[in-house]
């Protein structure tokens, strides 16, 4: 009855919220009555025998809420997506917080009861009077006078247990209740049906119709009163009484019954089934709760402290406060090292959050582009995630004291290596903006990074510090002897953190049992940002959120054979391809401009501005090669376009738990062939900070020779911004990408350029006048997205303009130059239905432009695919573009991008190493794979043996000419 009542009438009944009165309504009212009638007949139940029969102290039901409650938020972090973090601390703290109020008043009336039944209770009249004065009054006036709440505070559940556990023993026969009870329930019955057709007399509408169907009522209370009496036959046990207790907690428990609410209206089964089958299961959890629980040892240690506390009188109160005082002294005395331990690596928890700190600040990702004093964001806002590193740094203390036995040597010695792990983060951070990372700790020359990175006069204290600390264990050991472990308490010991470590490999798996949990603790890796991450999650957990990466799966036919297999396949078809073409790569000039956010609201689905914010570029598009480019990302995403330009290689490939390159496979492999490779001369441009997606790491590796960046060693000379924008113009970017062209005259180049200009948020007011090209529709527009789509109109109207002065610029070069421009991603600013609009929410302009000079020596306007493509499909784009010859690597990517329709990555996928993947074909249809051609299926095949090859497997083409371009392979 309470499962059926919490979960089918929490939500009102669509038969409830019809206008009129019908039979059904009538009906649904009368079950709406009776069903929370389950509540008062318990909290009787319970009072009467947990006081007068079985009698279960306040301990053991404090113990039974607290592990309850747990319980309950757990389960609801298995079934919801997310979770308000103060649900922990109702969990942590349920009496003083009042998680579940009908238990807090369970526990006031056990410790009141004695009292109130020997000053006010003390004999029957008393007893009638108290009962018709509780709820008669507050039913008669219909007014809360008590504050109710419909059954559901504190003094409701006091009062009611209170009239349970003073029940005398009645006079009246069986056969009496049976007609008091048959009497209570239609006299409530009747007032049920009653009640809508007073509300609708009274008032002309059901306003007041469902005043009875709550617990508070006399009508209710009645029933519930005199059905009472039939079951005090029953004989209760423990387990049934603690039994009663669960289904209490469950009925006031809000974050599970909105947990189940949540799964059932996701649920593919109808709502009622799904509440049906809760109504039944849930007693059986209960059940078997219970019984795990009365049979605990923390259980049998609760009675003991419950048969204490009745030995208690008001008399003897001073005398029990210093025995209590003396137990609790003594019991912190024999755990002070487990209390010290635990102390201390609190401590230093919160040392190595505020270590990620730069200048003092730190910025929170989750909450928005914000920054806080580092001093107090951990403790005021992530006391949670300095609870679980200090959990982490005891793990590591457990190891060492279940490796060594001996408790000072692993407590010290354990607090000397998360010192220096702190120091090495915060010297890592204030040189590189960026925490250490599992692929820095695998390199050895990491170590030896680090080290340059620290003082002289450092180096040499923690030497000496060392030296000092191991003479410290030596004395302690000898001086203050501690107990040594059993051999199965060191096994434990050293397996709890193996296990925890071990499980970090998995916790970025979507299937991962712990994965929804820990992102409701707000554990959130935040790959995009590691120095973001490290600030938000402690350098610790960042670590180990670094550990988890599945590269992609490995092909069923891959083997050394296979890849030579298919370089000598695409030496042949590169050998083809570079009869007809006439030019050297290495001497052209590339510009990839990645255009932060740049993309066509007039494109967007039911969107509509009142001009064209960008007419030169659309004029561009009509003359040169160009089209869509389909995203991986909507908002964001940015490095994962970056990667597949540069690479060739596409995310769609990659597992699910690969989600950021640069930073989880880049920095952390030696072989990473790119564009970069075929030229003498590589620099990135990005007019921002530059520690993003670990940026300086991953283009060194690339091969690139420099990185212009706010801060870095070659200054960005041009710094100008648009009226309040903060970020710098596009402008800017292409001043400082003309001026990298023009150092390099004489020779050929390739220039990643990342512009910052429009990047979010766009609801700021960055422009006097945003109105020129206003949206006029747009999905759900309202006063926010109009003036963000305002906003970014604006923007790249600005962009517009500086792209034209730029080709104006680059026409005047005397040397060949193609400039690839494309938006990474849309902005995050379009309420369209992305389960219908996903395609369209994804596609981005781009155009590929070659200058006059290059246009001279047969650089191409109209490439033989253009209208749909992948950002990797750039790299074979740009050669056919400037005619250049190609190596076999860029044979395969030529027949990718000419044969295979463009990847995009559909829907989120269950899989941890296959991603949901569609393509998109020249007239915007999706196809699956298996409806590819077999040429098609062939390509996509080998692409997948050599991606796989290259980032996860034996890097076997390193050891080929793959990569390198001839002028004939024939010869060979």
């Amino acid at each position: 009855m309470t499962a059926f009542s919490s979960l089918y009438w929490r939500q009102a009944s669509h038969i409830l919220l019809q206008e009129g009165i019908s039979k059904k309504y009538l009906i649904a009212n009368v079950l709406q009555g009776f069903s929370v009638t389950s509540i008062p007949i318990i909290l009787l139940l319970l009072g009467y025998f947990m006081t007068k029969v079985k009698k279960i102290g306040i301990f053991q039901v404090w113990g039974f809420l607290f592990i309850g409650t747990w319980i309950c938020l757990l389960v609801a972090c298995f079934l919801q997506d997310s979770t308000w973090i103060g649900h922990f601390y109702n969990a942590l703290l349920p009496f003083l917080r009042n998680t579940s109020p009908l238990f807090s008043g369970i526990l006031l009336a056990i410790l009141t009861n004695k009292v109130i039944a020997d000053h006010l209770l003390n004999n029957r009249y008393a007893y009638y009077i108290f009962f018709l004065l509780t709820f008669g009054v507050p039913t008669v006036f219909g007014s809360d006078i008590f504050n109710y709440s419909g059954g559901t505070t504190a003094i409701y559940a006091w009062m009611v247990f209170t009239l349970g556990a003073n029940l005398s023993d009645s006079k009246l026969t069986k056969k009496t209740w049976y007609l008091l009870t048959g009497i209570s329930a239609t006299l409530l019955a009747i007032m049920l049906v009653l009640m809508p057709l007073i509300s609708e007399g009274t008032h002309g509408d059901l306003s007041t119709a469902t005043r009875l169907t709550d617990a508070a009522n006399l009508f209710t209370v009645s029933f519930s009163f005199c059905l009472v009496h039939l079951l005090l036959v029953l004989k209760l046990d423990e387990a049934q009484l603690f039994s009663l207790l669960g289904i209490v907690l469950f009925s006031a428990s809000a974050v599970l019954i909105e947990a189940l609410n949540t799964v059932n209206e996701k649920s593919t089964l109808s709502i009622r089934y799904m509440e049906l089958f809760e109504a039944i299961s849930v007693p059986l959890i209960i059940w078997i709760i219970v019984h795990v629980y009365i049979k605990s040892k923390f259980f049998q240690k609760l009675g003991t402290l419950d048969r204490k506390l009745d030995s208690w009188h008001l008399a003897d109160l001073e005398k029990n406060i210093k025995l209590t005082w003396g137990h609790l002294k003594r019991s912190l005395h024999e755990h002070r090292l487990a209390l010290i331990v635990s102390g201390v690596m609190l401590i230093l928890a919160y040392i190595s959050m505020f270590m990620t700190n730069v200048g003092g600040r730190v910025a929170d990702t989750i909450e928005g582009d914000k920054s806080y004093n580092a001093l107090t964001y951990a403790i005021l806002q992530r006391p949670q995630i300095i609870v679980i590193n200090a959990l982490l740094f005891i793990g590591l203390y457990l190891f060492l004291r279940g490796l060594t036995n001996s408790f000072w040597f692993s407590f010290l010695v354990s607090d000397y290596l998360i010192i220096i792990w702190c120091i090495a983060t915060y010297l890592k951070i204030a040189s590189r903006r960026e925490p250490i990372l599992p692929s820095e700790v695998v390199m050895l020359e990491a170590y030896g990074n680090l080290l340059n990175m620290v003082p002289h006069w450092l180096l040499l204290l923690g030497v000496v510090t060392l030296i000092i600390l191991l003479c410290v264990v030596f004395l302690l050991s000898w001086k203050v002897k501690v107990k040594k472990l059993s051999l199965k308490t060191r096994v434990k010991y050293l397996l709890i953190p193996a296990v925890v470590v071990c499980s970090s490999f998995f916790w970025n798996h979507d299937n991962f049992i712990l994965k929804k949990p820990m992102r409701m603790l707000g554990i959130d890796p935040t790959f995009y940002n590691q120095l973001n991450g490290a600030q938000i999650n402690g350098p610790t957990l960042q670590f180990l959120n670094n550990l988890d990466v599945i590269i992609m799966q490995r092909p069923e036919d891959y083997s050394k054979a296979k890849v030579e297999e298919i370089v000598a396949k695409y030496r042949n078809k590169a050998a083809e391809i570079n009869k007809t073409r006439t030019n050297d790569l290495s001497k052209q000039t590339i510009i990839f401009n990645l255009s932060e956010s740049f993309s066509d609201p007039n494109h967007v689905k039911d969107t509509k501005l009142k001009g064209d914010p960008i007419p030169y570029i659309h004029q561009l598009m009509n003359e040169t090669t160009s089209g869509y480019m389909i995203s991986s990302g909507f908002g964001g995403g940015t490095a994962n376009i970056e990667y597949m330009t540069m690479t060739g290689l596409p995310l769609a490939n990659f597992s699910p738990t690969l989600s950021t390159p640069y930073t989880q496979l880049v920095s952390a492999r030696n072989y990473n062939p790119s564009i970069v490779n075929y030229f003498s001369n590589a620099v990135a441009i990005h007019p921002y900070v530059g520690n993003f997606y670990s940026r300086p790491k991953v283009y060194e590796k690339f091969g690139f020779n420099d990185f212009i960046y706010l801060g870095s060693k070659t200054e960005i000379k041009h710094q100008e911004k648009i009226q309040n924008n903060p970020y710098l113009s596009d402008k800017v970017a292409y001043a400082n990408a003309l001026d990298v062209i023009n150092e390099n005259k004489d020779n050929g180049q390739f220039i990643n350029l990342v512009t910052m200009q429009n990047h979010m948020p766009y609801n700021k007011d960055y422009y006097s006048d945003n109105t020129d090209f206003a949206v006029e529709q747009a999905v759900e527009l309202d006063d926010e997205i109009r003036e963000q789509i305002n906003n970014f109109a604006t923007g790249i109207h600005y962009t517009d303009g500086y792209v034209a002065d730029f080709i104006e610029q680059l026409e005047a070069i005397d040397k060949p130059i193609t400039l690839v421009f494309y938006g990474d991603h849309l902005p995050g600013i379009y309420a369209n239905d992305m389960a219908k609009d996903g395609l369209n929410l994804h596609e981005t302009d781009y155009f590929i432009y070659s200058n006059k000079v290059a246009r001279e020596q047969g650089a191409k306007t109209d490439l033989v695919k253009s209208r749909y493509i992948s950002p990797n499909d750039f790299p074979a784009m740009v050669s056919e573009a400037t005619n250049s010859k190609i190596s076999p690597y860029y044979a395969l990517l030529t027949s990718v991008y000419q044969t295979l329709p463009a990847f995009y990555i559909g829907s989120e996928s269950n899989s941890t190493s296959v991603r949901n993947v569609e393509y998109v074909t020249e007239a915007e249809k999706l196809v699956s794979e298996k409806n590819l051609t077999e040429e098609q299926k062939e390509i996509l095949n080998d692409l997948r043996v050599i991606q796989y090859d290259i980032t996860a497997g034996k890097n076997y083409v390193k050891d080929t000419d793959f990569m390198k371009i001839q002028s004939s392979y024939g010869d060979e």
